[in-house]
């Protein structure tokens, strides 16, 4: 296949793909639209039927009054058609937020009434006149309130021109006014036609603009929420990451010195994790490091706060939490971090840790630094007393470790 045939097939399909993922949306909008027109249609009916139900012609001539009964039918049988569909319509739009099968019967149906109706005041007005202005205005409103694909409209508007053009010599006789008449009415039809094609194209490219706009806008919003979850989370196991545990702490020692209560700082380090590095290689002292963090994150509360450090370090904040309870919480862990070895890429990997336990009672004031200054002192009592242990380290009232305060 030539090239320039293969980019218009592709072309056309883009087309077709796009008119049907915006059809139900552009129903819905002609519904709404239709449920008006329906409104001010049947108004406007009900006025010619009142007017000229008392019509009696220049000085009574058979020819004009029956031209105005047979407009007055006319418009009686479209006022009779609009309160039907208008109230269907109305049922429709109230029960439905999207459109179904139904709603394009009633949009063809509407569509079509008001045509037929166009053409019925043409042929009737071929009575007394050449007249073909009501033709082209209600084909002109068809093509601009009904939102139709192209070829639905083009295939609607040919229909409706051919039944214009055979109806018209039921009344016009003269040959010359009979083809002026029809070339007055393909032009209507034509300009009715693309109307209706800008109307659709300027819909759907607003409608699939507006989709594009709110899938880039959900994009933007995971992206953003993505990168707050990368600033504030540690990227390997899925912890708060050292700066965002710093801003939590100093929230949580500011509520608890508005409602007084003690909170204590466990820091975790693994012992000789330097060595499972070397030995197993980095990917699996790795995963040690995400298998640790899920033990660690189930073995607290909710509302305690638990961070990776750095390295093979983490810290946990320990909220109205007093030392008792916090050694409690530490023995735990290092229990439940030793009770069996981990299974990492075959391998059956022992693992121990050591713990600094710290705490603020609700008496005292510190920083989170402090706090986390006196747990670390506290990890390396453990580290120098032969791992694998707890050791707890309290404050002085002015937040000095107590083994530093000589």
């Amino acid at each position: 296949m030539h090239p320039y045939f293969a980019t218009l097939k592709q072309w056309l399909r883009s087309v077709v793909h796009d008119n049907g993922a915006v059809q139900g949306e552009a129903t819905m909008e002609t519904m709404r639209r239709f449920r008006i027109f329906a409104g001010f249609t049947l108004l406007v009916n009900m006025g010619y039927v009142a007017k000229l139900g008392f019509f009696t012609g220049s000085q009574g001539s058979l020819p004009h009054v029956r031209w105005a009964s047979a407009i007055g039918w006319a418009h009686g049988t479209m006022a009779l058609a609009m309160a039907v569909l208008g109230l269907l319509i109305h049922r429709f739009c109230q029960s439905h937020v999207r459109a179904s099968p139904q709603a394009l019967v009633l949009q063809t149906l509407f569509a079509c009434t008001a045509l037929a109706f166009a053409v019925a005041l043409s042929v009737i007005d071929q009575m007394v006149t050449t007249n073909t202005t009501n033709f082209a205005t209600i084909c002109l409103l068809v093509g601009m309130l009904s939102l139709m694909r192209p070829t639905w409209a083009l295939a609607m508007f040919v229909g409706t021109y051919l039944v214009f053009f055979q109806a018209l010599a039921l009344t016009q006789r003269d040959p010359e006014l009979l083809a002026l008449a029809r070339s007055h009415g393909l032009s209507a039809v034509l300009m009715s036609f693309v109307a209706s094609t800008v109307m659709w194209h300027q819909y759907a490219s607003a409608v699939l603009l507006r989709r594009e706009i709110v899938r880039g806008n959900r994009a933007l919003a995971c992206k953003q929420s993505e990168l707050e979850y990368l600033a504030t989370h540690d990227a390997l196991t899925g912890l708060y990451n050292r700066r965002e545990f710093m801003r939590l702490a100093e929230m949580e020692l500011v509520r608890s010195a508005r409602l007084p209560s003690d909170t204590c700082v466990l820091m975790v380090d693994l012992d000789f994790f330097k060595k499972i590095n070397d030995r197993y290689g980095h990917p699996a002292g790795d995963e040690v490091l995400q298998q640790v963090a899920a033990m660690l994150k189930n073995g607290v509360r909710a509302s305690d706060v638990i961070a990776r450090m750095g390295g093979e370090e983490f810290i946990v904040l320990l909220p109205s939490t007093d030392c008792e309870g916090a050694l409690a919480v530490a023995e735990k862990l290092r229990c439940v971090v030793r009770e069996k070895p981990l299974q990492v890429q075959g391998f059956a990997i022992q693992v121990t840790a050591s713990i600094g336990v710290s705490g603020l009672k609700k008496s005292q004031r510190a920083s989170i630094d402090g706090l986390y200054a006196t747990a670390d002192q506290a990890l390396y009592v453990a580290k120098q007393s032969g791992r694998d242990r707890v050791e707890y380290l309290a404050l002085e009232p002015m937040g000095i470790p107590m083994s530093l305060a000589d």
